[in-house]
């Protein structure tokens, strides 16, 4: 475990990113993947270019498949066509029990701590949320500035392939591409999104796809 620990420690000192794969006892993580994979507590996000009151991007859920739906679709499609940030995804704000327990356990944020160099790392829980891509769905380049300290994406995705789209890309500038992540089942990347951010985005899954990728995301301030 140590000379993993120590591997992973360099490789984000060096790159502000690591990629930490079987994560957890598989066992436990296909509980939670089931739980996900049949919960009903998602609904699908846009963000199609409304604000609030204060001027912010506001977020918009809506159901698959109504007329909302379609029109919401329509108006992100146009965006990211104009490379203005969009998104669209499915997410739910539960985190499911087990996963819960894990990820507030003092061993895996000492973990995280030792990996990353930062102290006193916060995770951010009423922040995070799981999310489902699926068809059509996609993330538009963002960085996640003032979000907190560090990103992770923890995936809960089988069987994946690089075809189906939904792949995790860093990007150095607002053009060029430095590291591209498949989804691959218990995995969890780490990045650092401190300063200015690290521009970052999740490819257009290819339509009509009868398969999710499913993630826990969030930040640890």
């Amino acid at each position: 475990m140590l000379d993993h620990l120590l591997k992973y420690r360099e490789e984000f000192s060096q790159n502000g990113r690591v990629t930490i794969s079987n994560l957890f006892p598989e066992n436990q993580v296909e509980q939670i993947y089931q739980d996900y994979l049949n919960s009903d507590t998602f609904n699908v996000a846009f963000m199609a270019g409304n604000t609030g009151p204060q001027g912010q991007a506001t977020m918009q859920l809506t159901t698959k498949g109504t007329e909302q739906y379609h029109k919401l679709t329509d108006q992100v499609y146009n965006l990211a066509s104009r490379n203005i940030f969009t998104y669209r995804f499915s997410r739910t704000n539960w985190i499911q029990p087990l996963l819960y327990e894990l990820w507030s356990s003092k061993i895996f944020s000492s973990y995280i701590e030792f990996i990353t160099g930062q102290e006193n790392l916060r995770w951010v829980k009423d922040s995070t949320f799981t999310s489902k891509y699926e068809g059509g769905d996609f993330l538009s380049p963002h960085t996640d500035k003032d979000n907190g300290r560090i990103a992770f994406v923890y995936q809960l995705t089988k069987d994946w392939l690089p075809g189906y789209g939904g792949l995790f890309m860093r990007m150095p500038d607002a053009v060029n591409v430095d590291v591209t992540i498949l989804p691959q089942f218990n995995q969890l990347t780490i990045f650092n999104v401190s300063g200015e951010g690290s521009p970052h985005m999740v490819t257009n899954v290819i339509p009509g796809l009868q398969k999710s990728r499913i993630a826990y995301s969030g930040w640890l301030a």
